[in-house]
């Protein structure tokens, strides 16, 4: 009909605009600055944690802060959704950082409780005699005699040894009654003095022997410091009356007064584990003591094998034991610090504290006090 539309075709007004309809809204994709940053921390952690060991326990302290502080984040990262990988990654990192720097502190710790087991009252040293009592004086079965002959270059009271020859510092033999003339570094013409006091019967000396000796060999070979043995025998006391110490020190002392080229490595092979006698039995006989020292050092001179053979500087050893007993230790920073055990390690002054057999730890403590190594 005319005027009227067709209702298949009538015009159907567009409907209104309204809220989007769920599911077709723009979907906004989670940040992800938090799972970065945690995997950034984490790795940081563990990196600070991995160096602790060749620099201080503080590094571990403070990768184990990081560590917190990586997990905190890694977790907060994946609750808010953020990319799981990186979250994941730093939360990971920061927890094996806390655990390897709780590892390290209870290592540390340890070593620490371990070195008290050895420390004398009055300073850092393994204290190897049986006696809880400050080990004194030696007590040795030696031969007496008449009068106290000094050997050369020992005028300090130890054998200096300087540069990459462990050459000995020469001196002439004090007169008879004479005390121990000691020097500081600048004296010796070093930039540092390291003073080992030990007892070749002492078993604490052969693990900081073992484990230092290369250091010192180093300290030697880059004139970083002169290296000032004393060599002690009031572990006598514990060689079934053989006096094994003194025969020990008094057969050094023959060295470096007779054939000097050969004490560094004299000293060396009398601080062997596989030489060294455990305390409570005689201990090698002289020949032995000489047969060990030959190994290491090729052939001594005659005049050498018969001042060890008649025990020339066995009195003169446990006399110098007293008197380092008796006194402070030379040039130490704190005055009132005194050989009370082996071994005691003395740099510039400051007595090493940490565990002889931990060479890690010495050569950190070496650098404390201002002897770099390469």
């Amino acid at each position: 009909m005319a005027g009227m539309s067709d209702p298949q075709f009538s015009p159907v007004p567009p409907a209104p605009e309204g809220p989007p309809t769920p599911g077709t809204a723009e979907v906004r994709r989670p940040g992800r600055a938090l799972a970065i940053t945690g995997m950034a921390v984490g790795l940081a952690a563990l990196m600070t944690v991995a160096v602790a060991p060749l620099t201080s326990l503080g590094f571990a302290v403070g990768g184990a802060m990081l560590g917190i502080a990586a997990v905190i984040v890694g977790v907060l990262a994946l609750v808010l959704r953020q990319p799981r990988v990186p979250a994941i990654a730093g939360l990971a990192g920061g927890a094996l950082a806390v655990v390897l720097a709780l590892v390290l502190g209870a290592v540390s710790v340890g070593s620490y409780l371990t070195s008290l087991g050895h420390t004398g009252a009055n300073g850092p040293g393994a204290n190897a005699s049986p006696d809880p009592s400050l080990p004194g004086p030696s007590a040795p079965n030696p031969p007496e005699a008449g009068s106290l002959t000094w050997p050369q270059n020992h005028a300090t009271g130890g054998v200096v040894f300087t540069g990459p020859e462990r050459t000995v510092r020469p001196s002439d033999a004090p007169r008879e009654g004479a005390a121990p003339s000691p020097l500081p570094a600048r004296e010796l013409g070093a930039p540092a003095l390291i003073q080992v006091y030990q007892d070749y019967r002492c078993p604490y000396c052969a693990h900081f022997a073992q484990a230092s000796g290369d250091t010192l060999e180093a300290v030697l070979d880059q004139e970083a410091a002169a290296v000032e043995i004393h060599a002690l025998t009031f572990l006598d006391r514990v060689s079934a009356g053989s006096y094994y110490s003194s025969r020990a020190a008094g057969a050094l002392a023959c060295i470096a007064d007779t054939h000097p080229a050969a004490a560094w490595d004299a000293n060396t092979a009398l601080l062997d584990p596989a030489f060294q006698p455990a305390e409570g039995g005689p201990g090698p006989d002289t020949p032995a003591l000489v047969a060990t020292i030959e190994d290491a050092t090729g052939p001594l001179p005659e005049t050498t094998r018969s001042c060890i053979a008649q025990e020339s500087y066995v009195p003169f050893a446990a006399a110098l034991t007293e008197w380092v007993f008796a006194h402070p230790v030379p040039h130490a920073k704190d005055p009132g610090l005194g050989v009370s055990g082996t071994p005691l390690v003395v740099v510039n002054g400051v007595p090493y504290p940490g565990d002889p057999a931990d060479a890690r730890a010495f050569r950190a403590f070496l650098a404390q006090q201002g002897v770099m190594l390469t």
